[in-house]
Formats: structure tokens, C-alpha cells, sequence
């Protein structure tokens, strides 16, 4: 049995709508009410979580709804592979996408999502670093079964998590740094 490890470096993009109870909403209109903010610009304040104690949003890491995210396609971006802690290869996104190459590389799934956001509160965030790291284990390893999914948001290309034979990988860890944050609404 192998264990296949895939790592994403770099920096990552996040695009969370915020939807919760009507009960939820009204304590956090409550608060954000309270700390005189509107809402969405309540929802970036960390003291906003700690007065409003409700188990189910403790963050704006773990905010409820809707979200979007991956390794964005900037020059930072790096894609390892490992077998059994062995580092098999090293790639980028621009690696993954040679639309001229006669026969393709590597195995690719992607999806163009084109829309505007639906009213709502969001949450657009940008971190750097070790972005995540993706496990599974198998009886033997071929690349050409390694699926790689790329969602094109708008104009953003973002690697989502990989698949091996229609299988998922588990999600391990990431340690990232937030560099960006902003929140808005649509009416």
C-alpha cells in the first residue's frame, strides 16, 4: 500500500457568501449592531466572534455558506507529488495547461464558472504559504490516473483538490498567512 501525498504552494484565493439561520442573522445583526459596523465589515472583526458565542460561527475561517477557493495561478504557485515521502515531481499551474502540446501531459478536469455574485454577503480572502496537502492511499500509483481540477472563476484559475480513479483525497493540513481580506454586499 502507497500513500500518495499532493502539496499546494503558493497563494491561494477564498470567495465565501455568508448564509446562516434567520435566528443566526438577527444575533449577528444584533452585534454587529452593538459594535456600530455594518455587518459585512462586522464579519472581518475577530472581537465580532467573541461577542456573539454561537458555536455554529466561531470564525470567519469556519463562516457558514457558500465557498470558492484553490492555489490561484499567480508566479508563486508550486504543485509537489510524493510517493511514500518521496518527492516524484514538481509542478505549476502553467504546467498543467499546454493547450499546444499534441498529446497532454497530465490529466486535467476543468470548469468555468461565469456569474455575478447573487445578493449576499461575502468574504474574499488571500493567503500565502503551504496552502494544503492532499492524501490517499494505493495499491500502485500511475500519473495518467491522477486527475488535476481546475476551476476557472471569472478571470481567476484556481487548482482545487485532486482526484486518483474518481477517488477523493483527504485533506491533511495547511499553514497559511492572510495577506488579504475584504467583505462587501450585493443588494
Amino acid at each position: 500500500m502507497h500513500n500518495l501525498k499532493i502539496n499546494h504552494h503558493g497563494e491561494s484565493w477564498t470567495l465565501k457568501k455568508f448564509e446562516c439561520s434567520e435566528a443566526d442573522l438577527n444575533e449577528c445583526l444584533k452585534v454587529a449592531t452593538r459594535m456600530k459596523v455594518p455587518l459585512a465589515e462586522a464579519l472581518l472583526d475577530p472581537f465580532f466572534y467573541y461577542n456573539l458565542k454561537i458555536n455554529s460561527i466561531p470564525s470567519v475561517e469556519h463562516l457558514p455558506g457558500s465557498k470558492i477557493t484553490g492555489l490561484l495561478n499567480s508566479p508563486k504557485n508550486q504543485i509537489e507529488i510524493l510517493i511514500d515521502g518521496k518527492k516524484i515531481k514538481k509542478l505549476y499551474i502553467k504546467d498543467l495547461q499546454q493547450e499546444l502540446l499534441l498529446f497532454p501531459l497530465y490529466n486535467i478536469h476543468k470548469t468555468e464558472i461565469i456569474k455575478d455574485c447573487s445578493p449576499g454577503i461575502y468574504v474574499e480572502q488571500k493567503a500565502i504559504g503551504f496552502i494544503s496537502s492532499y492524501e490517499i492511499k494505493l495499491d500502485s500509483f500511475d500519473i495518467e490516473h491522477l486527475q488535476f481540477n481546475l476551476l476557472q472563476f471569472n478571470d481567476k484559475l484556481l487548482l482545487q483538490q485532486p482526484s486518483y480513479q474518481n477517488k477523493n483525497f483527504r485533506f491533511r493540513k495547511k499553514e497559511t498567512l492572510l495577506i488579504y481580506q475584504n467583505s462587501f454586499e450585493v443588494l
